[in-house]
């Protein structure tokens, strides 16, 4: 048996966006919500913005014939200290209200999502004092169909 792939930043993303109470909080990039799953961010991506992933862990519940994925995943919110930490800290609220215990938030191809649970929000690492960041720790729980 073969897990089919597993991709869940895409997903994560489309959820994020998705949410009018966070966009409205968010700068643009290429006229969209400044939400990037890659890093490098684009030095061009406006602030406030959203990071997802990369994923931090990725274990396995066992199962004798089945896969059942556990991914741990990061998603960090930034902006520019003096204008956005409240913006920063609401989003941060947000996405902890949106995920945790909140199965069906995602959906991801080829596997059923049986508990997600947030952490945080909590201080996420900055590169200076300009700029401030709340983490949000995601465990996902899925099940291969």
């Amino acid at each position: 048996m073969t897990a089919p792939t597993l991709e869940v930043l895409a997903p994560l993303r489309a959820a994020i966006i998705a949410n009018a109470a966070i966009t409205a909080k968010l700068g643009k990039y290429l006229g969209a919500p400044s939400v990037h799953t890659r890093r490098p961010v684009p030095v061009d991506a406006g602030y406030p913005m959203v990071t997802v992933g990369p994923i931090i862990a990725r274990t396995d519940e066992d199962g004798i014939n089945t896969f059942r994925p556990v991914v741990v995943i990061d998603i960090n919110t930034y902006g520019e200290a003096a204008e956005h930490y409240r913006n920063v800290e609401a989003v941060a609220d947000v996405i902890y209200a949106m995920f945790h215990r909140q199965r069906t938030a995602i959906t991801v191809a080829g596997y059923s999502v049986t508990q997600i649970t947030a952490s945080g929000p909590s201080p996420a690492p900055a590169d200076d004092d300009q700029h401030v960041g709340r983490r949000v720790t995601l465990t996902i729980r899925l099940f291969a169909n």
